[in-house]
């Protein structure tokens, strides 16, 4: 340190501005991920099972427009075809379906014979709206998908193309598709989708990095010019924000990784962290360089007795961060490495650049006796003296707050509902809900239905079981529709015997006959989507209901147990798509979580352990890091905050920082130990007690910025974070003090 302080500095700050320059590079270019992939919990298992699915029934990449009319639906219908006709010749479009192309089947003189839904039934029929009527009431598997009930909205079902390592197409496909609005002549359209759930994720995370970045550059200036009242003092810890965010997204771009909803959160999150050590290190060298006259050798004087407590409060704050790898999602993953990189870099840039730039200053004058800054004087000397008078007082109250917030950790529940994670003005949730209500289905589970002696499913038992499975599926109130091989198979059966009413064939001759028909027609492609080749597999696809996942977890199991009673143990149905698999992960977050803040917990108390060398000091700092999480899930019960992959991940990140503000006033305290207790609680409160609280003001209204982002769980993953940061102060100002208080009498010498 003496050299890099004397003939080190200019080589020093060369080569770290060398490094940024670098790092700054890689930075400005790092991508956004829009195909969500890391959101998505890696298990072979399921990956296998998608993949068998797509191998017998190809891409299930679909969009779903919805077009309401101002008048009735049989005048729209010119409009409908037109706008489906465009959508059809637009690029990245494999099909469409309407009421404008869609087929019947009806009874011709050879039997069954394909025709146009809309072709006028009977010929002579000149009335629109009964024609239209009719053929819907014909055909009624149309209406939910094509049609609403009130049939005042069609739907187009755009099917994409599959055009692997293309990212754009599906985001200029969807710029296109709402574009349309301007041109449908008073209709109003609605869009949604996976696809555009994904294009809107993307577009959001740019959104926020664009806003949530200044913001928290704006709201670290104001802070630190509040606080310090001098340039250095704002400079200094912004060099060092600026540093450590550059060399954290350099290597994450380097590595070749994307943002995404969660590790969107990256740079505000390192900017916030990367703060702590630069406060710490310029407050202590405001008091001692104001005191004792400043030269090399009170700089030097002041970093060594903080690099050790700087040290492990970064690295107990890393080591929350890193405990997220052993999430199952790949995004958690790589936000609590790289927050962890982060945050190590912040204290190696902070431990060398803070010193070498106040090595360049004069003697600081005496902190000012500003108001704010003596109403904080007089804050912490009565926290002080309520410790040191009431210590069972102070606890009391602790343990009361904690026990009533225990009562609403039982209200939380987990549940992903990346449509209502959005804000209610943004277009994939207006959308999606009006969707919902007028079509439905708008969460489509897929299932595969086999046969376990791998036979094909062509006898009137497979086909009576699949329609009592159906059946059940329609009678939960989550599901909108459900479609399968069924009403193919009824309306085929109708119009190829000119029968009144839709039903399956009696006989098993007359069934195999229509599979032959089916094995004959002329529409193949389509029918690959319902049924495969060698006709051992079908398709049924379940539309739920706009639900979160804790509806949607019911209801798959509610779905199994169908399965069970109606389809029986010689049949294989297996569930599959991308919306179950988010219903999975969202189920596997609180394993994951406690998984993380188990490791989380372990490694910080280790490291607190091995920083006192002393076990009962160890548990005693364990208390104020464990009351403010019982805190914050309390109000997460109580307000109905959802459990999802933002807010799962505070316990095991915030564990690493509360411990932060309890190892510098256990650092100080510890060097007070010549005092009686009393004492040393008073001058290691006015001692650090400023550091701490400037160090957590900015930390939570560092993450509090977050609040303006666009995802809901970023939102209470910033807000929750702030308020247990403002919890971890107040306990560590007052509960640990009255610990040590309490714990005096048989804590060792050495420890305290």
């Amino acid at each position: 340190m003496y050299w890099l302080l004397t003939r080190g500095r200019f080589p020093y700050l060369a080569l770290l501005l060398m490094v940024t320059g670098i790092m700054a590079h890689f930075a400005i270019g790092v991508a956004t991920e829009r195909s969500n992939a890391s959101m998505t919990a890696e298990d072979a298992a399921m990956a296998a099972d998608y993949a068998e699915f797509r191998k017998h029934f190809g891409n299930d990449d679909i969009l779903l427009l919805a077009v309401t009319f101002p008048g009735p639906l049989e005048n729209g219908l010119h409009l409908l075809a037109e706008l489906t006709g465009k959508v059809e010749r637009m690029e990245g479009v494999a099909r469409v379906m309407s009421l404008s192309n869609a087929l019947q089947l009806v009874h011709g003189p050879a039997g069954a014979e394909s025709r146009p839904l809309l072709l006028p039934q009977p010929l002579t029929d000149a009335d629109p709206a009964r024609q239209l009527a009719a053929s819907l009431d014909a055909n009624p598997d149309l209406t939910g998908l094509l049609v609403s009930a009130d049939r005042r909205t069609a739907g187009l079902v755009i099917e994409i193309e599959d055009l692997p390592g293309d990212d754009l197409y599906r985001h200029e496909l969807i710029g296109r598709l709402r574009q349309l609005g301007a041109e449908t002549g008073g209709a109003e359209l609605h869009l949604t989708g996976v696809s555009v759930q994904k294009n809107d994720v993307a577009h959001f995370v740019q959104r926020d990095q664009r806003v949530l970045i200044p913001l928290v550059l704006l709201a670290m200036v104001l802070l630190l010019a509040l606080f310090y009242h001098r340039w250095s003092g704002v400079l200094l810890p912004l060099a060092v924000i600026a540093v450590s965010l550059t060399w954290t997204l350099g290597l994450f771009a380097l590595t070749g990784h994307s943002l995404n909803t969660i590790t969107s959160l990256l740079g505000p999150v390192v900017m916030v962290l990367s703060v702590s050590t630069s406060v710490h290190l310029y407050s202590g060298w405001q008091q001692q360089g104001s005191s004792r006259g400043l030269g090399l050798s009170v700089l030097l004087a002041e970093v060594q007795p903080l690099f050790l407590p700087c040290f492990y409060t970064a690295l107990t704050t890393a080591l929350g961060l890193i405990s997220l790898t052993v999430s199952d999602i790949p995004a958690v993953r790589q936000f609590g490495l790289f927050a962890a990189a982060g945050v190590m870099i912040a204290f190696a840039v902070s431990i060398t650049l803070v010193p070498v730039g106040l090595s360049f200053l004069p003697a600081p004058v005496p902190p000012p006796s500003a108001t704010g800054e003596s109403r904080l004087g007089r804050l912490l000397q009565w926290t002080a003296s309520l410790t040191v008078e009431r210590p069972v007082a102070v606890l009391a109250v602790a343990l009361a707050l904690s026990l009533f917030a225990a009562g609403g950790l039982g209200r939380i529940r987990n549940n992903t509902d990346l449509v209502r994670f959005l804000k209610s003005d943004a277009p994939l949730h207006r959308d999606t809900l009006f969707i919902d209500q007028h079509l439905g289905g708008v969460n489509p589970v897929d299932f595969t239905l086999s046969r376990r002696d791998g036979r094909p499913l062509t006898t009137l038992e497979d086909q009576r079981r699949l329609v009592a499975f159906v059946a059940a599926a329609e009678a939960h109130p989550e599901v909108a529709r459900a479609f399968s091989l069924i009403p193919l198979l009824t309306s085929l059966n109708r119009a190829e015997f000119g029968l009144a009413n839709l039903a399956l064939p009696e006989s098993e001759e007359d069934l195999l006959y229509l599979f032959d028909l089916l094995e004959a027609a002329p529409e193949q492609e389509l029918l690959g989507k319902l049924l495969s080749r060698d006709l051992t597999r079908t398709r049924i696809s379940i539309g739920l209901r706009a639900v979160g996942t804790a509806e949607a977890a019911r209801l798959l199991e509610a779905l199994d147990r169908d399965a069970a009673r109606t389809l029986g143990e010689g049949y294989r149905l297996v569930p599959t798509g991308g919306f179950y698999q988010v219903t999975r992960d969202s189920n596997r977050l609180v394993t994951s979580l406690g998984k993380s803040f188990a490791l989380s917990l372990a490694l910080v108390m280790g490291a607190i352990g091995l920083l006192f060398r002393s076990l009962k000091l160890t548990l005693v700092a364990l208390v104020p890091n464990l009351i403010p999480l019982v805190w914050s899930g309390g109000v997460m019960g109580y307000a109905g905050i959802d459990l999802s992959t933002g807010t799962a991940m505070i316990a095991a990140v915030v564990i690493g920082l509360a411990v932060d503000d309890t190892i510098h006033y256990l650092a100080r305290y510890r060097r007070e130990r010549h005092r009686t207790p009393a004492e040393a609680i008073h001058a290691t409160t006015a001692g650090t007690g400023r550091a701490l609280v400037i160090s957590s003001v900015v930390l939570v209204l560092g993450f509090w910025t977050g609040c303006f982002g666009s995802f809901k769980p970023t939102v209470y993953f910033s807000l929750l974070t702030g308020l247990t940061m403002i919890g971890a102060l107040v306990n560590d100002l007052l509960v640990l003090p009255a610990c040590l208080l309490l714990t005096g009498r048989w804590l060792p010498k050495g420890a305290a």
